[in-house]
């Protein structure tokens, strides 16, 4: 959240250094690029850096106080980032071969930066509300993350490094965070949060490895590891603040847990191959 915080900062101070009207800065370099900027509104700041063959930017802001920075680097990238409101900050980098990028930001105060090297990966940032803040970053060959933000104060971060990893991330409410980190190929990530200061933790590293996390309420912490090849995990909490930890090392590993009410605590350790486990606690 730090770093997507100074972003956003040093955003807004660029902007507010062009003057009193909105200000755009086009550099572009290579051959059939293409760039497209409309501004409507108060200092708003746009810079748009492309290098290479065919890449093409699309920058839309409405309000005061937006900056918006994308700097593409290759052969056929493309970007678009949309701005409504007030002190919205995006930083787009890509580099390489036919990565895509979309940013959508509706509010105040919203940061968001997304970086993507190599090829075909693909990235989308919605968010809506005050203080909202996301940080992407893909390295490898077809990596695909969507992130939607509805709220106040939620905090995403996606590191995915390798070949067809996908992350899907939604967070609705207030103060939730959420951390996905997978390397690899064809690892798969699902973390949906709804309520307030939700906490989520995963980390993949292998072939072909699935998490899912639903939280629902306040308060409860998720953390699952999974390192190996086709491990599975399911993790629900609804209620407060419940606790759960998964670790799972080998090949075709499950585990699931269920967790309804009021502080739970659980913790799943599986070492080697095929083995499940279930776990269920209410009140």
């Amino acid at each position: 959240m730090k770093k997507v915080v100074l972003c956003a900062v040093a955003l807004l101070a660029g902007t507010v250094m062009f003057g009193q009207f909105n200000q755009s800065v086009v550099n572009q370099a290579g051959l059939i690029n293409g760039s497209d900027v409309d501004q409507t509104g108060l200092l708003n700041g746009s810079i748009v850096n492309q290098f290479g063959i065919a890449n093409g930017s699309d920058v839309d802001q409405v309000g005061a106080f937006n900056g918006s920075t994308v700097t593409q680097l290759g052969v056929a990238n493309g970007s678009s980032v949309d701005q409504l409101g007030i002190a919205n900050g995006s930083s787009v980098l890509q580099i390489g071969i036919a990565n895509g990028s979309e940013v959508d930001q509706t509010g105040i105060l919203n940061g968001s930066s997304v970086t993507q090297i190599g090829l075909a990966n693909g990235s989308d940032v919605d968010q809506i509300g005050i203080l909202n803040g996301s940080d992407v970053d893909q390295l490898g060959i077809a990596n695909g993350s969507s992130v939607l933000q509805i709220g106040i104060g939620n905090d995403s971060d996606v590191d995915q490094l390798g070949l067809a990893n996908g992350s899907d991330v939604i967070q609705l409410g207030l103060g939730n965070e959420s951390d996905v980190t997978q390397a690899g190929a064809f690892n798969g990530s699902s973390v949906f949060q709804l309520g307030a200061f939700n906490d989520s933790d995963v980390d993949q590293f292998g072939l072909g490895n699935g998490s899912s996390v639903i939280q629902l309420g306040l308060g409860n912490e998720s953390d699952v590891l999974q390192v190996g090849a086709f491990n599975g995990s399911s993790v629900i909490q609804a209620g407060f603040f419940n606790t759960s930890e998964v670790n799972q090392f080998g090949a075709f590993n499950g585990s699931s847990v269920l967790q309804t009410g009021l502080g739970h605590n659980s913790l799943v350790n599986q070492v080697g191959i095929g083995n499940g486990s279930s776990v269920t606690q209410s009140n």
